[in-house]
C-alpha cells in the first residue's frame, strides 16, 4: 500500500490530474502486476505479439501515425517496436504515470493525449448523453496521417466509470457498441484486444461467470486465450479469477 501511495503522489506532484479515478486505477493495476507478473506474462506477451504482427501488416508507405487507445501502463503495448515502425505513435488515455511519460519521451516520436475515450464522463449527471459523442471520430480527425489503431484491453473498461455514476446497464452496452463502431469507422487497420468474460473458480469449480461486454456480441473472429488475472485468492480469498480474452488483428475483417 505504501508503494502505491508513493506512486500516486509522485504522479500528482508532477501535474497528473485524476478527475475520474483513472490514475488511481492505473496505480492499483501496477501493484497487482507486480504481485502477479508471472501469471500475467503469457497474456501480455500475446497482446504485444498480436499487436505487433497487425502493425507490421501495414505497408511501408502506410506507417505514418499509429494510435494506441487505453495505453495505460504499456503492459500490452510493444511501444519501442511501434515507435520504430511508424513516424509517430500517439498514446491516448485519461492518465499517465511518470514511468510511462519517461518511456514515451525516450522514443522521440511518441506523443501523449489525455483523452476521455467515451467522450462523456464529464456529462453524466443526467444519464448518458443522447446521441453519444463520437469520441473516436473526434480523436482520429485530429491525427492526420493515421494509418493504424490499437484498442488495448480497453473495451470492457470503458463503461466502468460511467456505471459508477449510476448509468444503467443498457447505457454501458451502448458505450461498448460505440467503441466497436468507432474503431471500424476510423477507416484504417484497427487491432482490438479485449477481455470478454470472467469466471471465478473455487477448487476448480466455477462459482460465477460474468459477461464483461454487457450483452454486446462484438461479432468478430480472432484469437482467444485465458488470462489468469487474479489467481490464488488475489481478488477474493480462495477464488481464482480468470478472463477470456479476444484478440482481433483488424476489426474491419469480420
Amino acid at each position: 500500500m505504501l508503494a502505491e501511495a508513493i506512486k500516486y503522489a509522485a504522479a500528482r506532484l508532477l501535474g497528473q490530474g485524476d478527475p475520474h479515478g483513472h490514475l488511481a486505477q492505473q496505480v492499483a493495476l501496477w501493484a497487482r502486476h507486480r504481485r502477479r507478473r508471472a501469471a500475467w506474462e503469457p497474456h501480455l506477451s500475446r497482446c504485444r505479439a498480436l499487436t505487433l504482427a497487425a502493425a507490421k501488416a501495414c505497408p511501408p508507405e502506410a506507417r505514418r501515425t499509429a494510435l494506441v487507445m487505453g495505453s495505460g501502463l504499456l503492459l500490452e503495448v510493444p511501444l519501442e517496436e511501434l515507435s520504430a515502425l511508424f513516424q509517430r505513435v500517439v498514446l491516448a488515455d485519461m492518465a499517465f504515470v511518470p514511468e510511462v511519460r519517461a518511456r514515451a519521451a525516450r522514443q522521440g516520436n511518441v506523443e501523449l493525449r489525455e483523452t476521455d475515450l467515451t467522450g462523456c464522463l464529464d456529462r453524466l449527471s443526467g444519464g448518458l448523453p443522447r446521441p453519444l459523442p463520437d469520441a473516436l471520430a473526434q480523436l482520429g480527425a485530429g491525427l492526420p496521417g493515421l494509418d493504424f489503431a490499437y484498442s488495448a484491453n480497453l473495451l470492457s473498461q470503458l463503461p466502468l466509470f460511467a456505471l459508477g455514476k449510476a448509468v444503467r446497464l443498457e447505457a454501458a452496452a451502448a458505450l461498448v457498441r460505440q467503441h466497436l463502431d468507432g474503431l471500424k469507422a476510423l477507416g484504417v487497420p484497427a487491432c482490438l484486444v479485449t477481455d470478454v468474460a470472467e469466471r471465478g473458480l473455487r477448487q476448480g469449480l466455477v462459482e460465477y461467470e460474468a459477461d464483461l461486454l454487457f450483452g454486446v456480441d462484438p461479432g468478430l473472429s480472432g484469437e482467444t486465450w485465458t488470462w489468469s488475472m487474479a489467481p490464488d485468492g488475489e481478488a477474493v480469498r480462495g477464488l481464482d479469477v480468470e478472463r477470456t480474452v479476444l484478440g482481433v488483428a483488424d476489426v474491419r475483417n469480420v
